[in-house]
Parts: C-alpha cells; structure tokens; sequence
C-alpha cells in the first residue's frame, strides 16, 4: 500500500475490492486497475448480478480457469447462485436452468470456445436485448482475457486449495465460510 499513489488507495479498502490477489497484482498499475473496474461495472450493471455471475463461471469452466472459477464460487453464492447450480455449471451440465439461462450459459460457452453459431445467437435474440447480448459477449470476452492473464502469473488461490469443479457443500464451507 506504501507504494501505490494516494489518489488510488481507495481501491483497495475492504469496502471496494477487498484483499483478493488479483487485486494485488493489478495494483502495479493502479491507473489501468481504475480504468479496468470503471468499464467492468459499466458491463455488469447491464445484467442482473446472478445472471453476470453464471456467465463468469461458465467462461472459467470453459477455458478451464481454475483460479477465476475458484473466486468466483466463493462471490457468486452471494448473488443468487446455488450451490448445486455451480456444481452443474462445473460438470458442464447446464440442463437444470431454465430456458432463458441456458441459453445465456451455452452463449457464453461458445464465446468463450470462439464457436458461436447462428442457432445460438438467435436462441439467444428471443431472451435478451440487442445491449444486452453486447455486455454478455463483451464481459465473456473480458474474462477470457483475464483468465490467460491470470494462467500468466500463476496466482495462489485464497485459502489455499482449488474448491474444485463440483465442489461439495462441506468444501465450499470450509474454504469460504
């Protein structure tokens, strides 16, 4: 904290981003972390939190990304997200949502996979808005970004330990209270 500019020091109170270490990371250019969050929030303001939530998840278990899928099951419970909705998410098993929400999850998956097809897309169109499909392509995008990013700089998970794909009730308790 000594070395970050005053002006930035805000960002990294328990009240904004908290002790996570990304966070940490990104504070090496605290100038683009403000910038980064700005335009983030812009995108998840356009969909509900749960909803932003499943799309993160799913593009974590898409390209694998075990640290944002990890920081992610501890967030997402707060949003709305069950428990056995990440597991399914995690397991790749996205037949428990329902119709508007799968589809959001199998967009996601496709974005994430560079495989949309013209049946997804309008699958797609019959649930959400034209500005809504923009933020979902546009945060899938960001996470894809961030999850090579983060396989770049190896980071340690919080608490420890990978949660895990499907990870039990128990587990999900004893890394993130």
């Amino acid at each position: 904290m000594d070395e970050i500019p005053e002006e930035y020091q805000y960002l990294f109170t328990d009240d904004y981003l908290g002790d996570r270490h990304i966070f940490r990371v990104w504070a090496h250019n605290p100038e683009i972390l403000e910038a980064t969050l700005d335009y983030l929030n812009t995108l998840y303001d356009q969909l509900t939190p749960r909803r932003k939530e499943l799309v993160i998840l799913t593009v974590a278990r898409t390209r694998g990304a075990r640290y944002e899928w990890h920081q992610h099951v501890d967030i997402a419970r707060d949003k709305g997200v069950e428990q056995q909705e990440m597991r399914a998410i995690g397991g790749d098993d996205f037949s428990t949502f329902d119709d508007e929400e799968f589809v959001l999850l199998q967009y996601a998956e496709a974005v994430a996979e560079g495989s949309v097809t013209d049946q997804i897309h309008s699958a797609l169109e019959t649930a959400y808005s034209p500005a809504e499909i923009v933020a979902i392509g546009l945060i899938v995008d960001f996470y894809v970004g961030l999850c090579n990013y983060v396989a770049s700089v190896d980071l340690p998970f919080e608490g420890g330990e990978f949660v895990g794909w499907t990870p039990s009730d128990e587990k999900i308790a004893s890394l993130f209270g």
